[in-house]
């Protein structure tokens, strides 16, 4: 069937948009989303008919509607004041703009249009504090906007189908949703290599960006294992698992699989950024920045990787990095990784209040995302507002678990036992945890007075990569630690090595230009 809006074309068996003759590319639930406003015309649609129609389920939050809406609105250049083609029905939903006219669409051969069913990339992560998954390359293949898929689908790949549509909205619920139907779909065929490698993947976005534990990363690890196994030359399976081994701290293991997986399949430039991120985690910046480059250079990237690269360009104070976050944001409006990595800039400079105002542009349940939580709890914390960080941290759990004990060890409030202490110090060791947890042992043994172990802590997360002076100089329990002389001393090395590793940067020519002139990213799309 053909409709036509206005100037808009679209041929749902071909699954094409055309504007004004040219064409508009546009990922599954975009392109679902607009069908479902087609079909439905001139009649409205609620949440609930487009969670029924266009993700197959009972329920999708309001906001994630929205989110979706607002960027098919984008994509078809519609402005939401003066809407062309989606107009907003308060208290209905939203509807086609006007009369929709409908006619037969001519079928092409198959060899124009049949294409392979999309999947899902998973992509750069964070040991603790945050993680970057992408649509991409999960499997070796590419997914393609619009794609449609050939044949009669089982019950099996539609729920892993849907899926990886929730996946992609990277929101709190929706990971556990797409969760649920994962399992449910391995309950089904637990051979299904497909949902085994979105499980794998969902398992440890769950465990790195929205709360969840070693449980989920070890469970991850193995269902990877399992695959290369059965498909030692899956570059998909191999990026789930360097995924999962840098989400325990890994990093090492983490890198090599990464750097194998782009091996096997060139086009799966999300692999490479994965392999920057765990090389920003790791200090060394250049290389990180060499291969969001070359990434970039493959054909795309992470979602997250503008904010990775604005990451490591305020690490060594370069210009720049201004015009990398705000082009993050454009691209990832809402996220919870590119959001809280903006609170986290503002915690730097000592901008609490900025900080908040950034977190507050969260949306729905991710307003509850622990990470989310836990950044609010650090701005109160550095705005003297003690009750109010409690409240955060507690909320946010397990996630910020050090926070609160760190809060507790400062005020004398319930301080830390030894025995916890020893626990959880054996516990960086034994589990190889990243520099963060490392950073906030030193807050805790700073708050109990004891400097001497709070320096070693610090000294350890340098040793591992950690470059963020800015971060110590603004932690309400390290800033008269850093302020001391071996704390300054500390300092001096961290900006020593920065130094080395910004000469490096400019003095590569390809990585300046990169650097001063972002090309548009190919990834971070939805």
């Amino acid at each position: 069937m053909r409709f036509m809006l206005d100037d808009l074309s679209v041929d749902s068996q071909a699954r094409s948009v055309r504007r004004g003759g040219e064409p508009v590319e546009l990922p599954d639930l975009s392109f679902d989303a607009l069908l479902a406003l087609l079909e439905a015309a001139p009649h409205p649609l609620s949440v609930d008919d487009f969670a029924r129609r266009v993700w197959r389920l009972e329920h999708v939050s309001a906001e994630t509607v929205a989110q979706r809406i607002a960027l098919l609105r984008k994509a078809l250049g519609d402005d939401p004041k003066r809407p062309r083609y989606i107009r907003t029905v308060r208290g209905a939903g939203y509807a086609a703009t006007a009369s929709v006219a409908r006619a037969e669409a001519d079928t092409p051969p198959p060899s124009l249009w049949k294409v392979q069913p999309s999947r899902l990339a998973a992509a750069a992560s964070l040991a603790i504090a945050a993680v970057a998954v992408t649509l991409g390359a999960l499997g070796g293949e590419r997914e393609t906007p619009g794609a449609a898929h050939t044949g009669p689908q089982s019950e099996t790949a539609i729920l892993v189908h849907r899926a990886k549509q929730q996946l992609a909205l990277h929101q709190f619920r929706e990971t556990d949703r797409a969760l649920a139907l994962l399992r449910e779909a391995v309950a089904r065929e637990p051979e299904n290599f497909d949902a085994r490698l979105a499980l794998s993947f969902a398992l440890t976005t769950k465990a790195t960006k929205f709360g969840g534990g070693l449980e989920e990363k070890k469970e991850a690890e193995a269902l990877a294992r399992a695959l290369i196994a059965a498909e030692p030359k899956s570059s998909g399976a191999w990026s789930s698992l360097g995924y999962s081994l840098d989400a325990q701290g890994r990093s090492n293991e983490g890198l090599t699989a990464y750097r194998y997986a782009y091996r096997l399949d060139p086009t799966n430039a999300s692999a490479l950024s994965s392999a920057a991120y765990v090389h920003l985690i790791q200090g060394d910046l250049h290389q990180a920045l060499m291969l969001e480059r070359q990434a970039q250079e493959a054909g795309g990237a992470s979602r997250y990787a503008e904010i990775q690269i604005a990451q490591a360009l305020e690490l060594i104070g370069h210009p720049a990095a201004e015009a990398w976050r705000a082009r993050a944001l454009s691209m990832n409006p809402g996220q919870v990784v590119v959001l809280s990595e903006l609170a986290r800039s503002h915690l730097r400079r000592g901008e609490a209040e900025a900080a908040l105002e950034v977190l507050d542009q969260t949306r729905g349940e991710d307003r509850s995302a622990p990470i989310i939580l836990q950044l609010r709890g650090r701005a109160a914390l550095m705005l003297g507002r003690h009750d109010e960080a409690r409240r955060s941290f507690e909320a946010a759990g397990a996630w910020a678990a050090w926070d609160l004990a760190a809060l507790e060890a400062g005020t004398g409030e319930n301080p830390p036992t030894e025995a916890w202490l020893a626990a959880s110090t054996l516990s960086l060791e034994e589990k190889r945890m990243s520099t963060w947890s490392r950073v906030a042992l030193a807050e805790i043994m700073a708050g109990l007075g004891r400097e001497v172990e709070a320096l070693d802590a610090l000294s350890q997360a340098v040793d591992l990569g950690w470059r963020d002076i800015a971060w110590l100089k603004q932690s309400p329990y390290l800033r008269e630690l850093m302020a001391s002389e071996e704390g300054r001393r500390v300092v001096d090395r961290v900006r020593l090595e920065l130094e080395a590793q910004e000469e490096l940067i400019m003095a590569t020519r390809s990585l300046a230009e990169f650097i001063d002139l972002p090309a548009p990213s190919l990834g971070g799309t939805l």
